[in-house]
């Protein structure tokens, strides 16, 4: 059986990145082989690597064959590009992974189980080594290596409308450590802290970064109900603050991509928005309609979970609503 490599990491093709796999012992673990030697490889072991041919060709033994065995990418030897491993949310399709897929515009594809997907993309302005697993607000199982001694499977099973190339997901990665729960994996290695507003603001006001923390930014001010319009003035803003020893072709070029910038995040965060505005409006009417608070906050919370919302967002937005009705009642 042939293997797909997709077009996106062939220029990986000549370095020394690849193994192959095969489904071992009882457990059947997917254990990594090196094309060098046919013994078992190790993700910490560059001389058990090699080029994607040499990976290919292990292939053509029958326990290296799909669905039993494969290749594989070694993460710490392609370091500009990020993984998120989403398990067993294909069959059915899971909500999280719907909404992450269709965040992340660059190559997807279905793990060998048939129930996980696997998207790649580029990481531009995250430098740390990143290992770490956790879970969605939704408890979808996922998994993030950037420049990781770990090996991801590559099956070359595109998912349905996702390109065969590969884009910046940086802020999406972001995104998701900070809504990575109390359950993340403790034991992950090297991790680091998603940055924080006052840091990517201080970053772009000094000149030391501009796009990935614009794209963050902007990601957020949406996300957070801020209209396309003050997001792209609070953002120009910054711009307008870096010295002017650093506004050179770069950071023009940056400060004339907002309007682009601005525009992904509101088409991405749209729907969220609208569903957090409808969850608003139906929390109003109820406590208009004298309906028992606690009663209104748990069918809140069930609408919420439908609409994929966190119920701290949910316990917010109720909030909000309370006091805007006892301010009615006040000025009746």
């Amino acid at each position: 059986m042939t293997i797909h490599v997709p077009e996106c990491l062939k220029p990986y093709a000549q370095k020394p990145a690849w193994v192959a796999w095969s489904l071992t012992g009882a457990d059947r673990r997917k254990v990594p082989f090196s094309a060098m030697t046919g013994r078992a490889a190790s993700s910490t072991a560059p001389d058990t690597w090699a080029p994607l041919d040499a990976a290919l060709r292990m292939t053509r033994a029958a326990r290296f064959q799909p669905p039993q065995g494969g290749i594989g990418l070694v993460s710490a030897a392609a370091p500009d590009l990020v993984f998120l491993d989403l398990d067993r949310c294909l069959n059915p399709l899971h909500q999280d992974a719907a909404r992450l897929l269709e965040a992340c515009p660059t190559y997807a594809e279905i793990t060998p189980s048939g129930n996980g997907a696997r998207i790649i993309g580029r990481a531009s302005g995250i430098s740390a080594t990143i290992s770490r697993k956790g879970t969605t607000a939704g408890g979808m199982a996922v998994e993030i290596y950037h420049a990781a001694p770990r090996y991801l499977t590559v099956t070359g099973a595109r998912m349905p409308d996702h390109p065969d190339t590969l884009a910046d997901i940086g802020a999406d990665v972001l995104d998701l450590l900070a809504g990575f729960g109390a359950g993340a994996d403790a034991t992950a290695t090297a991790a680091p802290e998603p940055r924080d507003d006052a840091e990517l603001v201080r970053r772009i006001a000094t000149g030391e970064g501009y796009h990935a923390e614009l794209v963050a930014l902007a990601a957020r001010y949406i996300g957070r109900g801020l209209s396309a319009e003050n997001a792209g003035a609070i953002l120009a803003g910054l711009m307008l603050a870096a010295p002017a020893q650093a506004r050179d072709a770069r950071w023009q070029e940056r400060f004339d991509s907002l309007p682009k910038i601005i525009g992904t995040a509101a088409r991405k965060y749209a729907a969220a928005a609208d569903a957090r505005r409808a969850l608003a409006a139906m929390i109003g009417r109820r406590l208009a309609q004298a309906v028992d608070p606690g009663d209104t906050l748990a069918e809140a919370i069930a609408e919420a979970a439908a609409l994929g919302i966190e119920v701290a967002t949910v316990e917010r937005i109720f909030t909000w609503c309370a006091k805007r009705e006892m301010g009615k009642g006040a000025g009746a």
